[in-house]
């Protein structure tokens, strides 16, 4: 019997994908922010290919979802996510943002070339991620200048004040 050989980053990247593709579906598109309607800077990049700017109002999906304590995280917590934006170096990207409902500190962040199996993501393991803060009343993200990383080389930093939807079921998340 051969072995399937599957790629390190593969897990992960079926991991990223399930999660935006599990989404819970609260999101309130008619919201009147400038949702994605904002530009996120990847720098000082590994490959260099990857450094770029992302529209983010190109993204063919974007949400604000409500999720329950769950195997993640042992609390409540909201989920941002663009999915499919293009960058300005002509490659599509993914970014999720989970943030918990009780504080809005963020959990974990997640940037992804949608395709590739470049991803850069920071999970501190239910303890608050730095770097990032989330404004609910305003709704927004900003990313100061987020230094991150992959599991296999991949580098990155990212930047931007990023407008996100309203989640018109839960007020916790951005109403």
């Amino acid at each position: 019997m051969t072995a399937l050989h599957i790629p390190r980053l593969a897990p992960l990247t079926l991991l990223m994908s399930a999660l935006l593709a599990g989404c819970g579906g609260a999101d309130d598109p008619s919201s009147p922010t400038s949702a994605g309607a904002a530009t996120l800077t990847i720098s000082v990049a590994t490959p260099a290919a990857q450094a770029t700017t992302v529209d983010l109002s190109t993204a063919t999906a974007k949400g604000n979802n409500t999720r329950a304590a769950d195997g993640f995280s042992s609390v409540p917590y909201c989920e941002v996510f663009w999915e499919n934006a293009v960058g300005a170096n002509g490659k599509k990207y993914a970014l999720q943002v989970y943030f918990r409902q009780s504080d809005k500190l963020p959990i974990t962040v997640s940037v992804i070339e949608v395709g590739s199996g470049w991803v850069l993501s920071d999970n501190n393991s239910g303890a608050a991620v730095t770097g990032l803060t989330v404004d609910t009343a305003a709704k927004t993200l900003v990313l100061n200048n987020k230094a991150m990383s992959g599991s296999a080389g991949e580098r990155g930093t990212l930047a931007g004040s990023l407008g996100f939807p309203g989640n018109k079921t839960t007020a916790a998340c951005g109403s």
